[in-house]
């Protein structure tokens, strides 16, 4: 039983130095991630150098198996997904998290819906993000892997070719689930990128936010002397140039440690 009294809960309020920023006081990125993403969150937040970067996050549903129907179903989600992102605080990027959904819905479309719910806010995806990386090394011959089947390959690739990408090779594991493309050991896409074409090419890109690709950059940059480019990476990187961060990160490959280039 609660006993009322006549005494008042005194207010404390900070005294020395008064309210600071919240996490994330240079640059703040939202991320709309799909119900059935395993791995998008932990690959951000693996990216994230220290407290001066925050990443915030929101989840909207995907119907399982993978489809062209269930992807565009998602476009109508981004508007109330974005109106969950720090609605009152500052956001300097969003990032909607899928590379097959954003080769469909297009990304005019995902920007527009998005900016509903969140005016203002820059925008970006993995496959535009993917694209301007390549861009910025580049490159217009590559070698692709992917996790998807054929179809949703083809979709990637068609976004691709009408930006003047070309192909050296193309490599597929064949997977329509977040939870089996997950699964997939991150050594199956060094294996893959080494059993690729590198004949001519000028980068290498690994799509899908759902892959351990994260994990092997560096080695797979090492082993071919090629620039890697893989969907969470280059969502991350993109969102933070849109952001206004110019600070590398290391770890994850020659994107990352591009940030701070005084050139770009």
């Amino acid at each position: 039983m609660i006993t009322q009294t006549s005494s008042v809960i005194p207010v404390v309020h900070p005294t020395t130095a008064g309210l600071e920023e919240p996490y994330g006081h240079t640059a703040r990125i939202g991320l709309i991630v799909l119900s059935t993403d395993p791995v998008i969150e932990r690959d951000f937040h693996h990216m994230v150098p220290d407290d001066s970067l925050g990443v915030f996050s929101t989840r909207i549903y995907l119907e399982t198996p993978n489809s062209d129907k269930t992807f565009l179903a998602l476009k109508e989600e981004l508007a109330p997904a974005a109106a969950l992102l720090l609605p009152d605080s500052r956001l300097d990027a969003v990032v909607f998290g899928c590379t097959s959904a954003s080769t469909l819905i297009g990304p005019e479309t995902i920007q527009a819906n998005i900016q509903q719910g969140r005016p203002g806010v820059a925008v970006t995806n993995p496959a535009t993000a993917a694209l301007a990386a390549l861009r910025y090394f580049n490159a217009r011959r590559i070698a692709l892997v992917t996790p998807y089947t054929p179809q949703m390959t083809e979709n990637v690739m068609a976004f691709l070719q009408q930006e003047g990408i070309t192909f050296s090779s193309v490599r597929v594991a064949g997977y329509d689930t977040d939870h089996a493309i997950g699964s997939i050991p991150a050594d199956f896409f060094v294996d893959a990128v080494l059993a690729s074409d590198l004949s001519d090419v000028d980068a290498i890109f690994i799509s899908c936010t759902g892959t351990k690709a994260l994990n092997v950059i560096e080695r797979i940059e090492e082993k071919t002397g090629l620039p890697v480019v893989v969907s969470n990476q280059a969502a991350f990187w993109h969102a933070l140039k849109l952001s206004g961060w110019r600070q590398n990160i290391p770890g994850y490959g020659r994107l990352l440690n591009s940030l701070g280039d005084e050139n770009e």
